[in-house]
């Protein structure tokens, strides 16, 4: 054995979970097990298997030395198995325990047992398990100094004769015992427990990574209004009939029909004149009129405007009573009145359109991630500002229904698959010696893990999980046997009743005890223990996404 081999020595009491901290403490890429006749962390090929899996992912290549149970178990765990610490020196493999070796035989089988099982002592089923123990020889006798040559002669027939004959004898005696000699077998289907639900934090300290940006449009509508009124405008004709001229002051009231206007400024009206013919030829002066109230009743056609409403005036450009000849007159229409309202964006315009486009904006980073399903996400520490265009001076605006915005979001999120999370927990739940009864050993195939929230603590990830499995007592073969032997069948079953349910067939049938002699006993660990309610058939894959 190199430097570059750690010997770990282990004592009865240790558990798992201090070996593998010891293996992973070593530096040498070789670690080699001492364990005593009995040890808690190599009692069990589950126990063996723990620590097969650590020296993988710690890479360090693990063997055990123990006895023969021991070694048994480490080759079942795919462990190299050695007799003694020189043999491991040496790396030199123990000898293999034959299937035929005086023992008796541990049988492990999974499923749920068949009659046909429990009637056949040998256990043959393709998912059992036999484990043989073998029966350590007894030591060579002392060599004595060698004979010369002669006596070797003279005994060497006798001494073959007698070793054949005792040979042949020890064969036919254990023939006869194995076919007359009561047997017995002794099957157990191990009481399980539940083991409540074990809080954990897994933390991932590096983990995948993903960013990008995403973009949105949306469309404002404007739901307010505003008014649009205005007096309809034009020019009026003012007609003199007086031999004087006539002032006209702003302000004088006009009208046609009940739409009344006034002048926007004075206006000289010349004088009449009298033409040859005798008449009167009527002076003019022209100004610009408005209507005295808003909207289109006041557009009115050419002539409409036939009426002087300011007596004063109308008096002095009618020049002579009697005169019905009008006084003012619109040679074109009047128009521009108008009384309706217009489109305007307002506040709480600007502010829903700012809501849906973030709306718009987080669908679109959810849209990008939708490709991840099986990954955990963690929120961002603090979310990063949208930026948004076209939404800023539009409250107020006017005379457009609609307005187009636009928007950006840039996002990174940190995550991890969830699978890696569920066999970080389970592993975690494995090792834990606290989450175990003393004396039991954990069922792996009824974890099951269940998700939590999700937190980001810098660039690490944290993931809340809860764990939840089952054991059962460790079974000891040598403690059984010692329960059994002597007892009747239901002094037997009574004995084991606080390991599991037990079933005890004697052979032959006038047998009334378990026989004495351990190599006529089998001892079966059948069945899957009873799960926990609502356990399935296989790991759990645990449930609750962040």
């Amino acid at each position: 054995m190199t430097d570059e081999t750690a010997l770990i020595y282990l004592e009865t009491d240790d558990e798992v979970t201090s070996v593998v901290r010891r293996i992973r403490a070593t530096d040498a890429p070789r670690v080699v097990l001492v364990a005593p006749g009995r040890s808690r962390a190599t009692s069990s090929v589950v126990a063996l298997r723990l620590l097969a899996r650590v020296g993988e992912e710690a890479d360090r290549g693990l063997s055990v030395v123990g006895d023969a149970l021991t070694r048994s178990l480490a080759v079942e765990a795919g462990l190299d198995a050695y007799g003694s610490v020189e043999d491991a020196r040496n790396a030199v493999g123990a000898t293999p325990i034959e299937p035929g070796s005086k023992g008796a035989a541990i049988h492990v089988v999974r499923g749920t047992p068949s009659d046909d099982t429990v009637a056949t002592p040998a256990w043959t089923d393709a998912d059992a398990e036999t484990r043989p123990v073998a029966v350590v020889p007894r030591p060579a006798p002392q060599s004595r100094p060698a004979p010369t040559s002669a006596r070797r002669a003279r005994r060497a027939l006798p001494l073959a004769l007698l070793l054949g004959g005792l040979a042949a004898l020890l064969v036919g005696v254990g023939v006869i015992g194995a076919v007359i000699l009561p047997a017995a077998t002794v099957r157990i289907v191990p009481r399980s427990e539940p083991i409540p639900l074990v809080p954990y934090d897994i933390r991932i300290e590096d983990p995948e990574r993903i960013a990008g940006t995403a973009s949105a449009e949306a469309t404002v509508t404007a739901t307010g209004t505003y008014p649009i009124q205005a007096a309809a405008t034009g020019t009026v004709v003012f007609l003199n009939w007086n031999v004087v001229d006539v002032d006209v002051p702003a302000g004088t009231l006009v009208a046609a029909g009940d739409q009344a206007f006034e002048t926007t400024a004075a206006v000289l009206v010349t004088a009449g004149s009298l033409t040859p013919e005798g008449t009167v030829q009527a002076g003019e002066g022209a100004v610009e009129v408005v209507a005295a109230a808003v909207g289109p009743a006041a557009n009115v056609p050419a002539e409409a405007i036939d009426q002087v409403l300011s007596q004063d005036v109308d008096v002095r450009l009618r020049g002579f009573a009697n005169n019905d000849r009008r006084r003012v007159v619109n040679p074109a229409a009047t128009a521009g009145g108008v009384d309706t309202t217009g489109p305007e964006f307002t506040e709480d315009d600007v502010s829903a359109a700012r809501a849906a486009l973030l709306e718009s904006l987080d669908e679109a980073v959810a849209e990008e991630l939708a490709g991840t399903e099986t990954a955990i996400f963690a929120d961002p520490a603090e979310r990063a500002e949208a930026t948004i265009d076209g939404l800023d001076g539009l409250a107020g605006a006017r005379d457009e229904e609609t307005a187009e915005v636009s928007g950006t979001l840039a996002y990174e999120r940190l995550f991890v698959e969830r699978e890696e999370v569920i066999d970080l927990a389970r592993e975690r739940f494995a090792t834990d010696a606290s989450a175990v009864p003393d004396g039991h050993e954990l069922l792996p195939g009824t974890i099951e893990v269940e998700l939590g929230e999700t937190r980001r603590e810098g660039d690490t990830l944290v993931i809340s999980v809860g764990v939840r499995g089952a054991s059962t007592p460790i079974i000891d073969r040598s403690e059984v046997m010692e329960r059994v032997q002597g007892r009747s069948e239901a002094d037997a079953i009574a004995a084991l009743a606080d390991i599991g349910n037990a079933t005890v067939d004697l052979w032959p049938g006038w047998v009334g005890e378990v026989p004495g002699l351990e190599w006529r006993i089998d001892v079966a660990i059948a069945g899957e223990p009873d799960r926990l309610p609502g356990a399935s058939a296989s790991d759990s894959d645990g449930s609750a996404a962040p």
